[in-house]
């Protein structure tokens, strides 16, 4: 570190430079230019997509990763007010990720970083508290949960601590109730895409009760100003539990079985909200996923 920091008075220095061509350089210059370029011209809309493209295909970028993901995580940390470079800087990671030619696995706690920003940071954007903006802001988080799970999914089999690391940092932000509805859903979203149903089955659910009476009545209460929020918080919520039967054909009930007491059940053990929400869907086979996790406690 002392020979990297230009000390003369050390023992050891680096025998290997990092030395990047000229030509990368340009590219790696021609890509910022082109994702940061917010004119709506249908010219540069085309070239913000050329330049996505090419990171997701071309294979040789190896030299490019440390500085893409520097980049991204910049960009991240200073622009956080600025929901058009936030969704850039996903899409470039999301690109980044998707190119099957990179070695990603040593980076991937560092790319992880920016990604927990735009899922969970209390504020995205500037001061606008239109409801477009606010839309954009959702649908941003919902962006970034998805490219968590990617993340979490792709390189948890090579580094065994990341995927239990992203969910437990989801968690931790999901069950503290100082955080704001938008940060609580980037938190269930991203607990629910990095951790997947069994994370859903264990971690919430048990929850989902106190959770019920400590944040979602007392934001139903508040009315009109929140209705937007309150909604979108618990669709989240309803999405990540529909996980736990995902790909189970629906049923209505089965023969000798007393659905509405079943339905009782769910409501008692999910609290009054959660649970119609749950009983709306007349799922049997949801209803008895809930209900053994129930038992189990």
């Amino acid at each position: 570190m002392a020979a990297l920091a230009g000390n003369d008075n050390v023992s050891f220095r680096p025998s290997v430079k990092h030395v990047i061509s000229k030509e990368l350089i340009l590219y790696f210059d021609k890509i910022q230019a082109a994702v940061l370029d917010d004119d709506p011209d249908d010219e540069k809309t085309r070239l913000r997509a050329a330049a996505l493209a090419s990171v997701r295909a071309d294979p040789g970028l190896h030299q490019l990763v440390p500085y893409f993901v520097t980049f991204i995580t910049n960009q991240v940390t200073h622009r956080l007010d600025d929901l058009f470079v936030l969704r850039q800087m996903m899409e470039l990671a999301e690109a980044v990720i998707q190119n099957t030619h990179l070695f990603l696995d040593p980076y991937a706690s560092t790319i992880s970083a920016p990604v927990l920003t735009c899922l969970m940071s209390r504020k995205l954007g500037g001061s606008d508290d239109g409801t477009d903006a606010i839309q954009d802001q959702y649908r941003l988080r919902e962006l970034a949960a998805s490219l968590l799970g990617t993340i979490a999914k792709k390189y948890g089999k090579t580094n065994a601590l990341l995927r239990p690391k992203l969910t437990r940092t989801c968690l931790k932000h999901f069950l503290d109730p100082t955080r704001s509805p938008a940060v609580l859903f980037g938190a269930i979203s991203g607990l629910s895409a990095a951790g997947g149903p069994e994370a859903v089955r264990v971690l919430v659910l048990p929850n989902m009760k106190s959770f019920d009476a400590a944040i979602l009545q007392p934001l139903r209460e508040k009315g009109e100003p929140s209705r937007l929020e309150y909604e979108a918080l618990v669709g989240g919520i309803m999405k990540a539990i529909e996980t736990l039967v995902a790909g189970v054909a629906v049923s209505n009930g089965v023969n000798g079985m007393d659905v509405s007491r079943e339905a009782e059940q769910v409501t008692e053990f999910l609290g009054p909200i959660i649970g119609q929400r749950v009983e709306q869907l007349s799922n049997h086979a949801l209803n008895r996923a809930i209900l053994e996790v129930k038992h189990l406690e």
